[in-house]
């Protein structure tokens, strides 16, 4: 069962972290973001095998057990990835809003389709990584953590190494099984048919995303909003947390009826 954890009152602001993630990675933001929201910070499945399919089924789940109605979801990286699954298989009924961060609707290259993670993710890149994840899961997390800080920053250790403990409370398995499950996912066409009010979040230093995929999607999603953190790499919310605030309440607060 996908583990949950709510605080605050007022809009429900559903935060889903991304692979090799728990809800730990939005403490910079979770309590400040609580102070106006009901804040529910869901957790993937971390053990055994982990589809996409099933995250997002989880996530139905807590929403529905929470009774939660005109929630803003919020999706980082493969978060994202589950909720875009989440409006593609639920619809938006219980849903108000999307903020997605730092994630692109396809993760591998392909013909036209230069926005792949990493800047060129291919098939030999999705095994290579899921083999690392399986054989190596400390070094992946190292990794996965370091490069996800902006480029040509040197982020505080002591950060870096709190991540990465809370990376490996996921079992290799749940990590390379849900990686290369998303890695074989094209999110592209269902984007284009989503009807709730969206916020794209993205870094202009990602070194996981370093193409402008974040200006292809606010060309894609209807009436989309793009907004680049000039500082920050894959990590928006602790790199640069008080503009990340300022930037998802200010967009809940002109895009959610309150009535």
């Amino acid at each position: 069962m996908t583990g949950y954890e709510p605080h605050g009152t007022g809009t429900p602001l559903v935060l889903v972290p991304g692979l090799a993630a728990t809800g730990r990675f939005f403490a910079p933001v979770a309590g400040e973001l609580a102070a106006g929201h009901r804040v529910v910070t869901v957790e993937l499945p971390r053990h055994g095998p982990a589809t996409v399919r099933r995250a997002a089924q989880e996530l139905a789940d807590v929403v529905d057990r929470l009774d939660l109605r005109g929630a803003v979801l919020l999706g980082w990286s493969l978060g994202a990835t589950v909720a875009y699954e989440y409006l593609d298989r639920f619809g938006a009924g219980r849903i108000s809003a999307l903020v997605s961060v730092e994630q692109s609707p396809r993760l591998t290259v392909g013909p036209g389709w230069p926005h792949a993670a990493f800047g060129g993710l291919d098939p030999a890149g999705v095994e290579r990584l899921r083999t690392t994840a399986l054989t190596d899961p400390a070094a992946f997390a190292d990794s996965l953590v370091r490069g996800s800080f902006a480029a040509g920053t040197e982020p505080d250790e002591a950060l870096v190494a709190e991540l990465t403990a809370e990376a490996l409370r996921w079992s290799p398995e749940a990590c390379a099984t849900l990686f290369a499950d998303a890695a074989g996912l094209d999110f592209r066409a269902g984007l284009a048919a989503v009807t709730v009010p969206t916020l794209l979040v993205h870094g202009a230093r990602s070194r996981v995303y370093p193409t402008d995929v974040g200006r292809w999607l606010a060309g894609t999603v209807p009436g989309a909003e793009l907004r680049v953190f000039a500082d920050s790499g894959h990590l928006p919310f602790v790199e640069q947390p008080d503009d990340f605030v300022r930037t998802v309440t200010d967009f809940i607060a002109r895009s959610v009826s309150h009535a």
